[in-house]
């Protein structure tokens, strides 16, 4: 890993050969693997875990901004991995959009039963639907 931005790196560097660019796919998939190992802890019960959470997070948003620097490296060449790649980072995004900070605090709206059933849902969506 380095602690330069691919973001950064790979467009001064200009084009890259296919197999340069294979290697950026499979160390970027390498990359989030190695991560999604730690996913149990990205939205932890026990508040003394938020920090941890919290840059747990800020290492997938690095990831993601990362692996689409390497997409657009590889725009237009079929390299092997590149379908598995842009399947994460769209993965990735959509979990980015639900920090730690959040689903802590849903968590305690629910633990001060500050919840709707089904049941009140579907009638407000019909109420709703109504008129």
């Amino acid at each position: 890993m380095s602690g330069i931005p691919l973001t950064a790196l790979l467009p001064e560097l200009g084009g890259s050969s296919r197999e340069s660019t294979r290697r950026w796919v499979s160390a970027a998939l390498a990359h989030a693997d190695a991560l999604s190992a730690y996913d149990r802890w990205l939205y932890p019960r026990d508040p003394g875990r938020q920090a941890a959470a919290e840059r747990l997070h800020e290492a997938w948003q690095a990831w993601v901004d990362d692996a689409e620097a390497v997409l657009r490296q590889a725009i237009d060449q079929d390299i092997p991995g590149i379908e598995s790649l842009r399947d994460q980072v769209c993965i990735r995004q959509g979990m980015l959009k639900m920090p730690p900070a959040l689903i802590a605090q849903r968590r305690e709206q629910v633990a001060r039963g500050e919840v709707h059933s089904m049941e009140e849902v579907r009638r407000e969506l019909r109420a709703g639907s109504r008129g």
